[in-house]
């Protein structure tokens, strides 16, 4: 009898080990198949799609037409010229030195222009004096564009530019970095330029000039959402040429691939 209880119970281990055997092998199995990589199919399946994706965003290059200090007549102009080339721009603008250049304003929000805020005054000895100051020309603009637009205004760009150095050397290197920082906290985008029509420095600088410059400046744009081109001009009262100009740099820039956009 107990050599069969020996064997019985050998036998016994045998059994249960096989059956641990299997158990383990299913166990196995089982992991595999809700291990990460097989668990992340779908993710990585979304991962690659999102690389494609932004492939597509990388290899897209977006150009963002700027004019600041309007509106003048010379916004009209601007707006028939970007109408009959299907393009659209952003007007960073001030406050119109006559009533009726607001319809200009009103005409290019319609149209899908964007609008956005460079102070209602513009002047350096007042805009910069102090934060209070600068403010209280920024929140003037901003009532003045939601009553024209019915929308809040969330872009902005500083008179002279953030890296201004009429400012830093008045005000130190931290006082628009500070600004920015602030605004930025009410949910409004400050925007430079990478590229410069170079028609702020004078009235009467010929169109073919312009053009050159922007077709020089874009060279080292990739043109994406990374490094877009977001080109500086003018459309005050003053900037003829720029209205001369605009046609042949919208044609540099389609000629170089570019599609348009607007700052937002």
């Amino acid at each position: 009898m107990q050599a069969i209880n020996t064997k019985f119970i050998s036998l016994k281990k045998i059994v249960i080990l096989l059956l641990l055997s299997l158990l383990l092998i299913n166990l196995n199995s089982y992991a595999s198949i809700l291990s990460p990589s097989n668990i992340n199919n779908s993710s990585e399946d979304n991962s690659i799609e999102n690389e494609i994706k932004d492939n597509i965003s990388d290899t897209k290059k977006i150009a963002y037409l700027t004019f600041d200090d309007g509106p003048s007549k010379n916004t009209e102009l601007i707006l028939d010229i970007l109408k009959d080339n299907d393009v659209h721009a952003t007007f960073f603008i001030i406050s119109p030195y006559i009533d009726p250049h607001i319809k200009f304003v009103k005409r290019a929000y319609a149209e899908g222009n964007a609008i956005g805020n460079h102070t209602a005054d513009h002047e350096f000895q007042y805009v910069y004096t102090c934060e209070e100051a600068f403010f209280k020309s920024f929140n003037k603009q901003q009532d003045f564009i939601k009553d024209v637009t019915g929308n809040d205004c969330t872009i902005f760009r500083f008179p002279g530019g953030s890296h201004n150095t009429i400012v830093r050397n008045s005000r130190g290197k931290d006082f628009t970095k500070n600004l920015t920082y602030k605004l930025n906290e009410i949910g409004v985008n400050v925007y430079d330029w990478n590229v410069d029509s170079g028609d702020a420095k004078g009235n009467n600088i010929p169109a073919s000039t312009l053009i050159q410059n922007v077709s020089r400046e874009i060279k080292d744009k990739d043109g994406n959402y990374k490094n877009p081109a977001i080109i500086l001009m003018h459309d005050c009262m003053t900037k003829n040429t720029t209205v001369e100009a605009l046609p042949g740099i919208i044609k540099v820039l389609k000629d170089a691939g570019y599609e348009f956009g607007i700052l937002k």
